[in-house]
């Protein structure tokens, strides 16, 4: 009998052991641990365009994933603009990050950017290419996965000689379409082409009897081509990495973005 009692209180006491064992166990579960995440390093973000119909430059910084969601727009800075190596034009802070000049680009001449603020320069050289007209612009149809789409359809003549590369930007009732649409001359030199513009949106038909429609024909350089090509490769995922890549960048360590010199062409039109 003594025997039989001491054995079930050392077995009471082992279970009362061990459920403390296992309160500790809870108990340290439930501490909160904070991850002190490495913020990555903030960079400018330098969007600069010169077309022969007007100047910009947008100028902002990068942003942590802790920080809101929002623009981190950057005033205070001096911008100029140099057509050939002549007297820079400074643009003119007009709103937070934006800057603007009443210059126009001109095509065949070179053109120098530079950007300083905060202690820091960034300079980009971009040349204009030559203008090249929209011609025609009209809304075909075309059949895709058995269902009938409409595209709009933008014709235009490539000039003669390799390397000449186009942007397209639509705009489907003053609202930017945000896909990315770009070409070259390597199937198309020296000819009339039409580039047409498909738009697929959850299955529904995207462009609707009424909707004005419009398109901006930018001639633009190589370097923007590959811009806009790498942007749109690594938004897609087709460049066989497991995270989305960062475009070609013109400016050095501590900014990123772009510097685009192009004409500009617009049509507009209505879906009939």
């Amino acid at each position: 009998m003594k025997h039989n009692t001491l054995h079930k209180t050392t077995r009471g006491s082992v279970m009362h052991m061990s459920c403390l064992v296992v309160l500790i166990i809870i108990s340290s579960c439930e501490k909160v641990i904070d991850l002190e995440l490495p913020g990555a390093e903030k960079l400018y973000v330098i969007e600069a365009v010169l077309s022969d119909a007007g100047c910009r430059v947008n100028l902002s910084r990068t942003l942590d994933l802790s920080d809101s969601n929002h623009y981190d727009i950057v005033s205070g800075a001096n911008i100029t603009i140099a057509e050939d190596g002549r007297t820079p034009v400074r643009l003119t802070q007009v709103n937070g990050g934006y800057y603007r000049a009443g210059i126009l680009g001109r095509p065949g001449r070179s053109y120098t950017l530079r950007v300083e603020v905060n202690g820091s320069v960034f300079t980009a050289t971009s040349y204009m290419p030559q203008k090249v007209e929209a011609d025609s612009f009209y809304i075909a149809e075309r059949v895709f996965f058995g269902k009938k789409r409409k595209v709009a359809a933008l014709e235009f003549k490539d000039p003669p000689g390799l390397g000449n590369v186009y942007r397209f930007i639509q705009y489907i009732n003053t609202k930017k379409d945000n896909n990315i649409y770009i070409t070259n001359d390597h199937l198309i030199d020296g000819r009339s082409t039409v580039y047409e513009m498909l738009v697929f949106e959850d299955e529904k038909e995207p462009l609707r009897a009424g909707d004005r429609l419009s398109v901006d024909l930018l001639a633009i350089t190589p370097f923007m081509y590959n811009y806009w090509y790498s942007l749109d490769q690594g938004a897609l995922g087709q460049t066989q990495v497991a995270s989305p890549t960062n475009p070609v960048n013109p400016f050095p360590k501590g900014a990123v973005g772009y510097f685009s010199t192009h004409t500009l062409s617009s049509r507009s039109t209505v879906v009939r």
